[in-house]
């Protein structure tokens, strides 16, 4: 009976390990229950979460801080892919700004534009902006296109995540940006200071000079005669998104105007011929060229140039111990046109190019037409 009445006084009394146990397997069975409901209410409104950017617009007349117009969104696109929230890309194209104040025609464009790209790349926002540097300090505006409700909002009016992340990074970026505005002030201002020519330098900004050379095909009949010959050019050229009054001026800010002088001179010895004669050109030409600018280093072009040719063909005699005599020769005077596809890289101030480009010269009797591949070196000021 002694035996009988432990037993039962132990069973009513568990041991402590057990107890324990017991507890613990409760609070991981209630850990697990909450885990699905918490999952349910933290899905995002946009599970893709993408974004594009465009290159900022630059609103201001100090054309030397045109390249924030790509630092800014480079910049807030690696803030934002920082973040892991949102799958980013930036296209080099600027968007002109639309201010609240904008007639809604304007905004209805806007908006049907907007929505136009939000589709063509499937991304949920689109952001663009403008800024403006003005006594040493650089003020930014930014904008966010919701394509799902078709809305244009500015970052301080959005309730989006977006919004809000876009406005410290715009906060942090300005500050960053301003302390390196007063570095480069007092930079210039020694140098200025120490030199003499600033003044002059700063005229010629925008400026570039340098010299191409090519492989030319004739073509049709003055190609049976004379075939393929090599050419040489210098040209000056101005960047018109140097000057004040076209860089806001959409088309006009990202054209080109240069001057070339062109030479090349061709045999028709180099073709087999029997009688031989040399032909020379001489070309002066003013050309238009658009800059499609992909980024700050690199930019496809397309121009068209016209002016004036000056030929010359000359008939020589026998090569006798020395020069051959000149038996004949005819010059003329001709207008002749040019259009021209390539692209344009720039390293520091070098540039580099190439292409292929059409000529024509309008000769009294007979028209001659040539293509010209070509490759070029620049500096620019």
């Amino acid at each position: 009976m002694l035996i009988i009445s432990r037993l039962r006084r132990g069973a009513s009394y568990p041991p402590r390990s057990t107890a324990v146990f017991a507890a613990i397997a409760l609070c991981f069975s209630a850990v697990l229950a909450a885990m699905p409901a918490a999952a349910e209410t933290k899905a995002p409104v946009y599970p893709e979460g993408k974004v594009i950017l465009y290159n900022f617009q630059n609103t201001g007349k100090a054309g030397e801080y045109g390249y924030y117009s790509y630092i800014i969104p480079d910049s807030i696109t690696t803030e934002l892919k920082r973040s892991k929230k949102y799958e980013v890309r930036s296209f080099p194209v600027i968007f002109e700004y639309v201010e609240p104040s904008a007639p809604e025609e304007v905004k209805k464009n806007r908006i049907r534009l907007l929505a136009d790209r939000g589709k063509e790349f499937s991304v949920d926002f689109v952001v663009t902006g403008s800024y403006y540097v003005e006594n040493r300090t650089i003020f930014i505006k930014t904008q966010i296109f919701d394509v799902h409700e078709q809305k244009i909002m500015d970052i301080h009016e959005t309730s989006e995540e977006l919004g809000a992340m876009l406005l410290v990074i715009i906060d942090r970026l300005s500050e960053k940006i301003n302390t390196e505005l007063q570095k480069s002030v007092a930079v210039k201002v020694a140098k200025t200071a120490s030199s003499p020519y600033a003044p002059f330098y700063n005229a010629l900004n925008g400026f570039s000079f340098g010299a191409s050379t090519g492989l030319v095909s004739i073509h049709g009949p003055w190609g049976d005669i004379y075939g393929k010959t090599t050419s040489a050019s210098l040209y000056i050229a101005y960047d018109l998104a140097a000057s004040n009054s076209a860089k806001n001026v959409p088309v006009l800010r990202d054209m080109a105007v240069s001057l070339h002088y062109d030479y090349m001179s061709a045999e028709t010895g180099d073709t087999g011929q029997p009688t031989q004669s040399i032909f020379t050109l001489r070309s002066f030409s003013l050309n238009g060229t658009y800059l499609y600018r992909m980024e700050s280093f690199f930019a496809l072009t397309a121009g068209a140039g016209a002016g004036l040719a000056i030929s010359l063909v000359e008939i020589p005699g026998a090569d006798v111990n020395g020069p051959p005599e000149i038996l004949d020769s005819r010059r003329s005077y001709d207008p002749c046109l040019s259009i021209s596809a390539g692209a344009r890289f720039i390293f520091s101030q070098i540039e580099f190019g190439a292409g292929l480009a059409y000529h024509r010269i309008f000769y009294a009797d007979r028209g001659m037409d040539y293509t010209l591949t070509y490759f070029s070196v620049g500096y620019s000021l």
